[in-house]
């Protein structure tokens, strides 16, 4: 799986033993993972936008990128969940527990200035500098790293490079760039830089790209 910076919430059971269910929350991750599975293994979840991590994680968020808690441990993240049958389970009802769960507790202020920053970042594929987007935004770089600390999780950087790094992904995968002309359009100053992204966030280079890679949708 590769990083995209978001929180997911998943029930995880083999239709061969119904009765097997683990719940799994992740945190905004920031490293690529394999998941392991195996015939008869189904998944229900809910991928949540990065500025609804604080939802799940609360005052935790700024410690959960690449943890994942299973069991017990992410029930205690949502409990609301353990009113439902889990055999019963489906992403609607994720999203409903989680439309009952206090907001995150800020001004709503704070709250447009967190969407305009994504909206911005997304804009720009990645490539904009943390100084200019905290000009955009009227707030100083301190504020924009504290905002995105204690609502996503990440600094604004790291999910800066998150975007980057897809957007060039996809101009190398799916719209058949050359290696060096995507590092150029992705604002990535040489091949070296390109590839030492490549290998942290996907594990691979970009001239080596796994044929069956699943690319996350972004939202924009």
């Amino acid at each position: 799986m590769l990083p995209d910076g978001r929180c997911d919430i998943i029930l995880r059971y083999n239709e061969r033993r119904p009765d097997d269910l683990v719940l799994c929350v992740t945190g905004p991750a920031t490293q690529a993972y394999t998941v392991h599975y195996e015939a008869g293994d189904i998944w229900i979840g809910l991928r949540l936008r990065p500025h609804n991590a604080a939802l799940i994680w609360h005052e935790n968020i700024a410690q959960a990128a690449n943890r994942v808690l299973r069991g017990p441990d992410a029930l205690a993240l949502v409990p609301g969940l353990a009113k439902i049958d889990p055999q019963q389970m489906t992403a609607a009802h994720f999203a409903d527990v989680l439309g009952t769960l206090p907001g995150p507790k800020h001004s709503m202020g704070v709250e447009m200035r967190l969407h305009r920053a994504l909206d911005v970042l997304h804009a720009s594929g990645g490539r904009l500098r943390m100084e200019n987007l905290a000009a955009i935004l009227k707030c100083s770089a301190r504020h924009l790293s504290r905002m995105f600390q204690s609502n996503i999780g990440l600094s604004p950087k790291t999910y800066a490079q998150l975007v980057q790094f897809h957007r060039t992904l996809k101009l190398i995968n799916q719209h058949q760039l050359s290696i060096s002309a995507a590092a150029h359009e992705g604002g990535y100053s040489d091949h070296t830089h390109l590839a030492r992204t490549f290998r942290r966030f996907g594990g691979f280079s970009p001239s080596d790209i796994p044929a069956d890679l699943s690319l996350p949708a972004l939202f924009v």
